[in-house]
């Protein structure tokens, strides 16, 4: 038997030297095909620590509602593309009500839109986010200067502010925006105040957007 395995090696070691060219691409084939293996399942790897780390941040106690069921076929229509105003301010108000929804602790409502923002001759294209107060409880924003909008100016549409960090910057540079007024789709609007810089959380860039109170931004 082990002259046998002798005699295989000997054969196999005489066709390889025999076939250089052959077995040179037969070699580069496999590392190639093992190599793409490796790198997939590590980018996969990667790619699925991201997501993890990305929900993690979200925390384990918060529940986002999107307009529109979701069907057996497919993400709820929203993530398509497909816009459903099914949902109202009126809505939000009834689901942070603690005699509708008892273990509610708060609720943000949101509207999302893009579009220019200026200052003079600074101009800037960036997120428009409306939303209720409850913002920065549920999400847990920080003020860097100024302050938040109340719940009266989102009641009575108060035409205020809040700029992340970044739009700040391309907006202001070093100067202070608070008091001065920003034009978002020939409307003026007086920053009130600007975020602390948060980064990207669950793929949205938080510094790279303007925070209006929802009612204003709706009308």
């Amino acid at each position: 038997m082990l002259e046998f395995y002798k005699q295989s090696i000997k054969t196999s070691t005489r066709a390889l030297l025999s076939n250089k060219g052959r077995s040179f691409l037969t070699m580069l084939g496999i590392i190639i095909g093992v190599s793409a293996v490796i790198i997939i399942m590590a980018v996969g790897a990667g790619a699925q620590s991201l997501i993890i780390n990305q929900v993690k941040t979200l925390g384990t106690d918060i529940i986002g509602i999107l307009p529109g069921a979701s069907e057996d076929d497919g993400p709820p229509a929203t993530i398509m593309g497909i816009i459903i105003t099914t949902l109202t301010y009126e809505d939000a108000i009834a689901l942070n009500d603690k005699k509708n929804v008892p273990n509610i602790v708060d609720l943000v409502a949101y509207y999302k839109s893009v579009g220019n923002v200026s200052w003079g001759s600074n101009s800037y294209d960036t997120n428009l986010s409306g939303l209720t107060v409850g913002y920065m409880n549920v999400e847990g924003g920080e003020i860097d200067t100024g302050r938040w909008f109340t719940k009266e100016e989102e009641i009575n549409l108060a035409k205020v502010v809040v700029l992340g960090s970044t739009v700040k910057k391309e907006l202001f540079g070093e100067s202070d925006p608070i008091g001065q007024r920003v034009k978002i789709k020939k409307h003026n609007l007086e920053v009130i105040g600007v975020m602390k810089e948060k980064g990207t959380v669950a793929f949205q860039n938080n510094d790279d957007q303007v925070f209006i109170p929802l009612k204003t931004m709706q009308n």
